[in-house]
């Protein structure tokens, strides 16, 4: 009788390490999933974090496209300005039908007339895309190529199902979603 007693007493002490053991588990399995939640989220975090640094250095690479060409559009219509001037000046000079000046003018005045956008960027997101696949638009750029307006572009882009936005409201709807991220939800 003595060792079933010995024997209940053991599996007794046995069943209650084993009942702590399993509340130390449960516990450490929170913990452990808490944490790995918390992982998950810096981890998106980051992901947007690399996303919006990879789309500054595509806008700030295209702005500077952008200023680039506006300085080389100014300056070639300032150059073809005062030679369309001195060519008109000298035409009329030597046909003498009007002003020199006058002639001058009515050729450096459609030079300079000319006018061409710069620096309007977009991004495209298309409505099935991931986040990565969000895209940067030189619009200015692309209507200037094609010879369309701004507004042509935009709107072939949104007939081919992309949503455009500026990339300020891009990065406001990122912190907001990276907020949201941070708060769990």
């Amino acid at each position: 009788m003595e060792i079933i007693n010995d024997l209940k007493s053991l599996l007794f002490n046995e069943s209650k390490e084993a009942k702590q053991l399993n509340d130390t588990f449960t516990e450490l399995d929170s913990h452990i999933t808490k944490e790995a939640r918390h992982i998950d989220r810096l981890d998106r975090i980051t992901g947007i974090n690399a996303l919006k640094a990879r789309l500054v250095s595509e806008i700030d690479s295209i702005k500077h496209e952008e200023r680039s060409s506006e300085y080389s559009f100014n300056t070639s219509k300032v150059y073809s300005g005062i030679l369309g001037f001195a060519i008109g000046g000298i035409v009329g000079a030597v046909l003498k039908q009007e002003n020199p000046f006058s002639s001058g003018y009515k050729l450096c005045s459609k030079q300079l007339g000319e006018k061409a956008n710069f620096g309007n960027v977009m991004m495209a997101i298309k409505e099935s895309a991931k986040w990565e696949d969000i895209k940067v638009i030189a619009v200015s750029r692309l209507a200037r190529e094609i010879k369309k307006t701004e507004s042509d572009i935009i709107s072939s882009l949104v007939s081919k199902d992309y949503s455009l936005v500026t990339p300020e409201e891009l990065w406001k709807s990122l912190d907001q979603f990276k907020e949201e991220i941070r708060k769990g939800k």
